[in-house]
């Protein structure tokens, strides 16, 4: 004997029930943990082939350091003496990145390209004006991984100096988040660390305005697109609603029932490919999860 069941009317009419925190209008506090994890590593990433051209080093590697938050007052103190630093601003009052490398270490790499052993003086604080157009260099490819890292080509060097608290513009008990790349050249005999410092401003800003990928290619003719062949053509369309850096060793050690927490992002990345077309919000719709574009990159007629 074969049995069917129905639902009754009350079960069939009830509503889906959704993550609470998923479809909520209040914004998730950002990770900027996270995402200055993340911004430094595409920085990290991005700065071998850049420094390992500076430094004539094919076999250059670069190592990324423990990020931390603390108050800038505490970061300048670990500075100490004898620094180079640049304020590479985001054009817009005191928002940008502090990076700060050693006088004494950049020089050594100098004097090593010239074909010396790379030992410098320990008390080497004053950048000879023999390898300022290499300092200059330096600072030109410190620009390009900021601005390739965050997608913000406003990042340009604003300001230089011997002493970083007079080029800083973060206030002592401002909070700043940090973190130590160390490059090595292959061979030599010492290595040089760089060290970045941003505002949770900043971080913010990077953070809330990833920009939509702009635009590329050519018209398809007056009928436009219902007049045209590719018109029906069907594209993959994702959103994003959780990008999780994580260490391999710690996926390494996923397992089932591993736990992992995430943070809804309130502006969601929609992409056709790798190419961003548009940014929104999650909500509701009839009772199923929908997103609200809130930013396209769609500016007239195709």
């Amino acid at each position: 004997m074969i049995s069917e069941s129905f639902p009754n009317t009350a079960q069939a009419a009830r509503a889906a029930r959704h993550c609470d925190e998923l479809l909520s209008r209040a914004a998730t506090p950002i990770d900027l943990e996270a995402e200055f994890t993340r911004f430094v590593r595409q920085i990290a990433d991005q700065a071998q082939p850049l420094l390992a051209e500076l430094c004539d080093n094919r076999g250059l590697t670069v190592t990324m350091g423990s990020v931390a938050c603390a108050p800038a007052a505490d970061w300048l103190a670990q500075l100490g003496a004898g620094g180079l630093h640049g304020f590479y601003s985001l054009g817009q009052d005191k928002r940008g990145a502090l990076v700060s490398t050693s006088v004494g270490e950049l020089v050594a790499q100098f004097e090593r390209i010239l074909g010396g052993t790379g030992e410098v003086d320990e008390d080497c604080h004053t950048l000879p004006s023999s390898a300022a157009c290499f300092a200059r260099q330096f600072e030109a490819k410190i620009a390009s991984l900021l601005q390739r890292a965050s997608d913000r080509r406003e990042f340009a060097i604003s300001s230089t100096g011997e002493h970083a608290h007079e080029i800083m513009p973060f206030a002592g008990n401002d909070k700043v988040w940090t973190v130590v790349l160390t490059a090595t050249p292959k061979g030599a005999a010492s290595s040089f660390s760089i060290r970045f410092a941003l505002c949770q401003a900043t971080l913010k800003d990077l953070v809330g305005a990833r920009a939509v990928s702009p635009a590329t290619g050519r018209s398809i003719g007056a009928r436009g697109l219902d007049g045209s062949a590719i018109g029906h053509v069907e594209l993959p369309l994702r959103a994003v609603l959780v990008d999780v850096p994580m260490a391999i060793s710690r996926i390494a050690q996923l397992t089932e029932g591993s736990m992992i927490p995430v943070a809804i992002q309130r502006n969601v990345p929609v992409l056709i490919g790798n190419t961003t077309i548009a940014h929104g919000s999650v909500g509701e719709l009839d009772d199923r999860v929908a997103m609200e574009l809130t930013q396209t990159n769609f500016t007239g007629n195709f």
